[in-house]
């Protein structure tokens, strides 16, 4: 019986408005048990093949004239009709194309692009003599392309032609003179494979043969007698327990008497972490309230969201695992989101202490084949829970029944490319589709959260104590501009410096936390005023010690750092403000001593750095851990008596109305790190703005003194919980061209009659106005209804840019940005 024919609804990987929808394919006969929903395809799109992804399937053909599917690059399927609905929900609400959602539920690795090259027929100089001389740039695409070695892609002669490039090639493969060729890229990762061996004749000739050789080959007949045991096993152990070399196992081979196969296998990962495990407590009045509001919506099989309010300390932890184990007995899944990658390690270990060997862990910090590897055995079900950072929302889970989003107020949570999505709503979402439920935890939620629970949409639960009534950590404010009065321009204040030596003669542990790298912010010549700043970003540069080298923290550029000034010859050169590097060497001077730990973007770029970081000060019996906001949250160490902050006005002062939000939610959250334990906590702040109501808010340790004054500013101003926002951002490398474009938006969109637009501010330079060598500007709008004014974003969307700028001005959308820079 002929097998009926079936027609694929293809998206094609192309990041662009206009082909964001499915494209109809006919399903050769010969693909028919290849293609399904979720394979990635090789199509023809236009003159060129493309990767596309199978999302829906059918027997009825739409449209009478079809091409056919070439290829299917992975047979198995990346994702199912649930991530379809959750991608596509993605793209509408970030207003990027289903194709880039849609890569974000992809294998780690295993994704593929399609590489075209534009190739000449013959000899240049034989294709020249048949092309007229007035065919001036058709002859020299030609020589272009011989000059390159006979192929070029398309992207090098658009570089050379511009905008006639398409044209000109199509021409010449018209006339015979070029021809395309295309190629799919390999994956990144494949399937692990390991070499094994097992017996290659029967026992009985085996025994035989090994009696022969007890005095021959007494190394082969080891190998003989495991075997003979065991039957089959990896070659590696097989020749560690016999002390035998490959050469032996060979010769075994080629007699026939064993044989070497390859079986797949998975790479395992190290989750060691030297951490005391906690097995389950009894809970407090609070977390059995809170965990018994869970257990009840997951009982009930209702989808429902908790906002879990609890101070540093309080056993959120505690109340997540619960939460999980409950849903594991329903026969339900988890997702478990930490902001950090450092977090990871200590998280993974103790959800593993509780439920074994079902927790999965992803995150970049991982290697691309132990992601894959993590992928794959979730998919197949090995695990039931998954832990990681913002792209583990999109593991491949059955049966979900719970998605824990950790410190929900953390910006790491919002991705910062297309698709521009915050992990805290795709949850949101991901748990409707499922029938899930969601908790949100944080010491100081987002002021969006608070105020949905507010109005009903979330449930607060709130603990309000530390377990066994642990007293919150003791917070002292120190003005530096005190300290600057009584002669000290040091880095540390007296009442820092009094408190670590304290903490040193008790045999406590320290944290003090700097949100800046390197060991100076900026460079000053003293005597003309040059300030050293980055090539390509309008930034200054900042000062590495170690290397005594100037990095820009935007764009990576590295210089030397000069010993004159590049102006005036001077040599009066001045280092500015404090980095973690500084403290550091600072640290080293009072207490040579101490062992101190650092972690900052600079310490941590290596694989497994965090883990072993963490774990080293976990061993010392006295030391400080100095670093940045990745040992802000989180870390959970009961031997930290002493928080100090080195400067709490570093965010305070950015150019963006969340600034007070942020400093206030990361002092409390690093404050939260001292007395832990049974020892009481002490919290030292240094700050130049000691009466900012969020400086204020934090030595009352009181979060919902911070919200009733920060919601009235909101809503005088404007601002989100009482708007949404979305920042339209140009860059291009001509100034002129980039202000212009960014002009005619602005004029274009304040003409704009929509009821649910309700400002436009700009278009104006963005606070950061030059990155990598591109000139930056942004027009913010204010908006109530945010699908209306998507909607027309997503119709307009070539119209927003003038068609003599789009060649060389590049734009992009951010629906509820959490950075304004």
């Amino acid at each position: 019986m002929t097998p009926e024919q079936r027609y694929a609804q293809v998206i094609i990987d192309i990041p662009v408005q206009e082909v964001d929808h499915p494209f109809e394919y006919i399903i050769p006969l010969v693909l028919s048990t290849k293609v399904d929903i979720g394979s990635t395809v090789l199509v023809p799109f236009g003159p060129s093949l493309r990767v596309g992804y199978v999302v829906d399937l059918t027997s009825e053909r739409l449209f009478p004239r079809l091409s056919s599917i070439k290829e299917v690059i992975e047979e198995t399927p990346a994702f199912d009709r649930e991530m379809i609905d959750l991608s596509r929900w993605v793209a509408d609400y970030y207003l990027s194309t289903l194709g880039e959602a849609l890569k974000l539920t992809l294998p780690p690795g295993r994704g593929r692009r399609v590489s075209q090259h534009i190739l000449l027929n013959s000899s240049v100089d034989k294709l020249l003599k048949n092309i007229p001389a007035s065919a001036r740039q058709q002859r020299e695409v030609l020589r272009r392309i011989a000059e390159l070695g006979g192929k070029a892609s398309p992207g090098t002669l658009r570089k050379m032609f511009g905008k006639r490039t398409s044209s000109l090639v199509g021409e010449l493969e018209r006339g015979g003179f070029v021809s395309r060729r295309y190629a799919v890229s390999e994956p990144k990762v494949d399937v692990k494979r390991e070499q094994w061996v097992r017996l290659g004749a029967s026992p009985a000739r085996v025994r035989e043969v090994v009696f022969d050789l007890t005095t021959r080959a007494p190394k082969q007949q080891r190998i003989l007698e495991i075997l003979l045991e065991g039957e089959q096993m990896p070659v590696h152990e097989l020749l560690s327990l016999a002390d035998a070399s490959r050469a032996s196992l060979s010769s075994l081979a080629t007699k026939g008497l064993v044989e070497l196969f390859e079986y797949s296998t998975f790479r395992e990962l190290d989750f060691y972490y030297p951490e005391v495990v906690r097995l389950p407590t009894s809970l407090t009045d609070e977390q059995e309230k809170a965990v018994g509001e869970v257990r009840d919506a997951l009982d009930k099989g209702i989808s429902a969201t908790f906002l879990l309010q609890g101070v540093t300390g309080s056993g959120k932890t505690e109340v997540y695992l619960q939460a999980i184990a409950h849903a594991l007995s329903k026969g339900k899944t988890a997702i478990v989101l930490v902001p950090e990658i450092a977090l990871t390690p200590q998280t993974v270990h103790r959800f593993r202490a509780r439920f074994g060997e079902i927790v999965a862990v992803l995150h970049s910090g991982l290697g691309m084949g132990e992601r894959f590897d993590q992928w794959r055995r979730i998919r197949e079900g090995d695990f039931k829970v998954v832990v990681g950072a913002r792209s583990a929302l999109f593991a491949p889970l059955r049966n979900l029944g719970l998605i824990i989003v950790d410190e929900e107020h953390e910006t790491t949570y919002k991705q910062n490319r297309n698709p521009r999505y915050h992990a805290r709503e795709v949850a949101l979402k991901r748990a409707q589709l499922n029938g899930a439920c969601v908790i949100l935890g944080s010491a100081t939620p987002a002021v969006e959260s608070k105020f949905c629970a507010e109005r009903g949409q979330f449930k607060l639960v709130r603990l309000t104590r530390r377990i066994e009534d642990r007293p919150l950590p003791d917070i002292e404010i120190v003005d530096m501009r005190d300290e600057l009065k009584n002669g000290n321009r040091g880095i540390f204040s007296l009442r820092l410096r009094e408190a670590m030596e304290e903490c040193i003669r008790s045999w406590g542990k320290m944290i003090l936390f700097l949100n800046r790298r390197g060991f100076s912010s900026f460079i000053l010549c003293r005597e003309c005023g040059l300030v050293l700043k980055c090539k390509k970003c309008a930034v200054s540069l900042t000062y590495h010690a170690d290397k005594r080298v100037l990095k820009c923290h935007h764009c990576n550029y590295v210089t030397p750092a000069p010993e004159i000034c590049p102006r005036c010859g001077g040599y009066r050169i001045g280092y500015f403000g404090v980095g973690t590097q500084r403290v550091e060497s600072e640290l080293k001077r009072f207490f040579p001593e101490l062992a101190v730990i650092r972690m900052d973007a600079d310490t941590t770029t290596r694989r497994e750095s965090h883990r072993r970081r963490l774990m080293e000060f976990q061993s010392r019996e006295v030391g400080v851990l100095l670093g940045t906001q990745m040992i802000a949250k989180g870390l959970d160490f009961p031997e930290v008596t002493l928080v100090g902050v080195i400067n709490a006005d570093t965010a305070l002062n950015l150019p963006d109305f969340r600034a007070g939000e942020r400093t206030f939610q990361l002092l409390m959250q690093v404050s939260g790190r001292a007395g832990r334990g049974k020892r009481p906590g002490r919290v030292i702040v240094q700050t130049y703005l000691p009466e900012s109501y969020a400086i204020q808010a934090l030595t009352q340790g009181d979060y919902d003194h911070f919200y009733s004054q920060e919601l009235p500013l909101r809503e005088e101003l404007l601002y989100p919980p009482f708007c949404h926002l979305i920042n339209i951002l140009m860059s291009g490398k001509d100034e002129v061209r980039t202000e212009k474009a960014a002009n005619e938006t602005g004029k274009f969109l304040a003409s704009v009659k929509l009821d649910d637009l309700m400002g436009v501010l700009g278009p104006a330079p963005a606070p950061l106005p030059k990155i990598k060598n591109k000139f930056r500007w942004h027009i913010i709008l204010k908006v109530g209804n945010s699908a209306v004014v998507k909607d027309f974003l997503k119709e307009n969307f070539r119209r927003l840019l003038p068609e003599d700028c789009a060649e060389d001005v590049n734009i992009s959308i951010d629906v509820d940005p959490v950075w304004m820079l």
